[in-house]
């Protein structure tokens, strides 16, 4: 890049700094690294970027390698200004900010962000809308102050224009912290009801229909169907003593155990408590 010659500028507030090929190139190389034009303007000796942006508006060969050098670093830029997230210039829009400075004050500055791109931070980066979040309530706490010093000033004569500036000062607090100083506070989301289901254990003893055995079988509903199923089972008894092993007798007693062991029309567990097969019980 060589030297060319810069139309004349008014000197900016930090102080006027010419244009050099030397100086192009090292902004050039910072940008084409991966540094935003705001970090680098902050720098000792460095130009603002009011001024960076008239060079490159009025430098073609300056403009061209600026474009190159954001293209190489990964950046995009609209009139001069960057649109990728920039922690240093976030923290300065938080302070000043909380300094009682307005959004449309800071985004009219050159060395700061658009609308559009603070808009875009606030929107695509949590932290820094977080950031803003906190710098709002702060800056109505910095309003409260206000209200009161410009209630302690009033005089006959200004008490009508105060209570305009103090109507005002009240409507943005509420407005910018309003769980602190609105009229109306928001409510908070209710919580669902958490559902909490209860399941309990039927017992039922059963008697083995060839053999007598008894053993106790414990039955728990499936909290899907609500229906009894049967989870575990105990086991069998030891064969009772058995005196008469009559034909006549035997029929006795599997006919009892038959009966015993009939359902019940008043207990829904039967439904469930499946059959016997070889000897077996099956559960369908």
């Amino acid at each position: 890049m060589t030297d060319e010659t810069e139309p004349a500028a008014t000197p900016g507030k930090r102080g006027y700094v010419p244009f050099t090929g030397a100086l192009g190139r090292a902004i050039c190389e910072r940008v084409a690294s991966g540094e935003t034009e705001a970090a680098i303007c902050r720098g000792e000796g460095m130009p603002n970027r009011a001024t960076v942006q008239r060079w490159a508006q009025t430098l073609p060969v300056f403009a061209a390698a600026l474009a190159r050098a954001r293209a190489v670093g990964g950046r995009r830029a609209y009139n001069g200004r960057t649109l990728e997230y920039d922690a240093a210039v976030a923290q300065e829009i938080y302070e000043r900010i909380c300094e009682g400075e307005t959004v449309k004050a800071i985004c009219r500055d050159p060395e700061m962000p658009s609308f559009s791109t603070y808009y875009r931070w606030r929107k695509l980066v949590p932290e820094f809308a977080a950031a803003m979040r906190e710098a709002r309530e702060i800056q109505a706490d910095r309003f409260c102050d206000l209200g009161w010093e410009i209630a302690e000033a009033v005089t006959p004569e200004t008490a009508y224009a105060t209570h305009v500036k103090l109507g005002q000062l009240r409507w943005t607090a509420g407005m910018l912290a309003p769980r602190r100083y609105g009229r109306t506070k928001p409510l908070e989301a209710e919580v669902p009801r958490q559902v909490q289901t209860i399941l309990f254990r039927h017992f039922k003893i059963e008697t083995h229909p060839q053999t007598g055995q008894r053993r106790v079988v414990a039955y728990t509903p499936d909290p899907a169907t609500m229906t009894p199923k049967c989870d575990k089972e105990g086991e069998w008894t030891r064969l009772p003593d058995v005196a008469d092993l009559s034909p006549e007798a035997v029929a006795q007693r599997q006919a009892e155990i038959a009966d015993a062991n009939a359902p019940d029309p008043d207990d829904d567990m039967d439904d469930d408590a499946g059959r016997w097969e070889g000897g077996e019980r099956v559960y369908d």
